[in-house]
C-alpha cells in the first residue's frame, strides 16, 4: 500500500479526495457557525411545538442534523445553512 492510500485509509476517504483537496479536516469558524445555526433551528422547532425534550433527545437531534449538514457541506463547500431544508425532520423528531 503506498503512502497516499495509507493516509486516505486513516481518514476514511478516497485517495482522489486527498489529491483534490476537497476534504475538510479541522473544525473552523464556518463549522462552529453552522453548529450554532443547527442548534438554533432545532430549538426554534422545539419552541414552536411546545415540546419539552430531554437533554439526550436534544443532543440526538442536534448531532443528527449537524451530521447531515457536514455531509451537505462536504458535497458543496460553498453551501449556506438553510434550516427550512430540515424543519420536517426536526418536527418528526419531537412529535408527541
Amino acid at each position: 500500500m503506498d503512502r497516499l492510500e495509507m493516509l486516505a485509509s486513516l481518514y476514511q476517504v478516497s485517495a482522489s479526495e486527498l489529491v483534490a483537496g476537497s476534504i475538510v479536516t479541522r473544525p473552523s469558524t464556518v463549522d462552529l457557525d453552522r453548529l450554532k445555526a443547527v442548534v438554533e433551528a432545532v430549538q426554534q422547532v422545539v419552541n414552536d411545538q411546545g415540546a419539552k425534550p430531554s437533554p439526550e433527545k436534544m443532543a440526538m437531534a442536534v448531532s443528527e442534523l449537524y451530521r447531515l449538514e457536514i455531509t451537505h457541506i462536504v458535497n458543496d463547500p460553498t453551501a449556506s445553512f438553510d434550516p427550512n431544508r430540515h424543519v420536517g425532520i426536526i418536527e418528526a423528531m419531537f412529535r408527541s
